[in-house]
Order: C-alpha cells, then structure tokens, then sequence
C-alpha cells in the first residue's frame, strides 16, 4: 500500500473525481446554452465555478467552439448526435479508468498499451485546451482540475507500461 498523498489521490479516487467534474461541466455548459428556458422565475444562472474574486469563469469557457471538440476538429458535423461536450467524453473518460481500477487488466482493454493510448488521447486533449485558456487568459477551476488529474494518470499509464508496473497502476 502506497502512504501519504500518492496513496489517498489513486486512480480510483481520481477518476471518481474526474467524472464529478465532468458531469458538472456538462450541466454549466447546458444551463449556459438554454439561458431561460427552464427558468419560469427569471433568476440568471450562476455557476458556482465562476468565481469573480478570482477572474475564474468556466460557463464562458464551456461556451466556446471548442467545448465540443468533436466538431471542433470536424470529426463530426455540428449538431450531429456524436456532438457532444468535452465533459461528457470526459465522463467515458473517467468512467473507462474506474472500470480498469477495479476490474484489473481483463479483458483486453484494460491492457497497459491500451490505457496508455487513451491517456494520452486524454493528456492531448488537455494539453490543446489548457494552450487554448492561456491565449485567451481565462481561468477554469473545472478545467484545470480536469489537467491535473488527467496529466496524473496519463504519467501513470506511462510508469505502467515503461516503468514501475503494477505500482502505477494501484496508485
């Protein structure tokens, strides 16, 4: 058993969190985007990840092109059914490296080689949005919560494959 923070922050607990933040993205995002249509009182939505202390807005983050990065890239059209947020290929994401915490390395997708490769789908990704908030100099508390925990499992997929084995993998 691996002590300390390494031990309490595994890639069960990670993903967990992982799918939290996803889902919440994805409620931001469709509160964001039906402004007033579920909404018989009048109030406005707030997010409680937008937090003006800090210039953190992740409703407006959540509202750009690339927040569906599916179409984004056109690997599929607009409004197609396959369209849809980031936090919800966040929550397959997330829900993937659940199973394979759990379940272990059968059956064949739960192999090292495969997670790695959908780790690094998951850390390119990051990587592209995280460039993406820095030239637009918006902060996202989801966001960067998200990075950070993929950019953990991905070096642990790596570790896994290239290194430490199965120490990697139970952390």
């Amino acid at each position: 058993m691996v002590g300390g923070v390494a031990g309490l922050f595994n890639n069960g607990l990670l993903s967990v969190i992982g799918v939290v933040l996803s889902v919440y993205s994805v409620y931001v995002e469709h509160k964001v985007e039906h402004k007033g249509d579920d909404n018989p009182d009048g109030e406005e939505f707030r997010a409680l990840c937008d937090i003006e202390l800090i210039g953190a807005s992740c409703s407006a983050v959540f509202s750009l092109p690339e927040g569906k990065m599916l179409s984004f890239f056109g690997i599929v059209p607009p409004g197609h059914v396959l369209d849809v947020p980031n936090g919800l290929l966040g929550m397959l994401f997330y829900t993937y490296i659940f199973l394979r915490y759990f379940i272990g390395e059968r059956p064949a997708m739960f192999t090292p080689s495969v997670n790695m490769t959908i780790s690094t789908l998951a850390i390119a990704s990051s990587a592209f949005l995280g460039r993406k908030l820095y030239m637009l100099r918006e902060f996202c508390v989801v966001c960067v919560s998200t990075h950070v925990i993929n950019s953990t499992l991905w070096i642990r997929a790596i570790l896994e494959v290239y290194g430490a084995g199965e120490k990697a993998k139970t952390q």
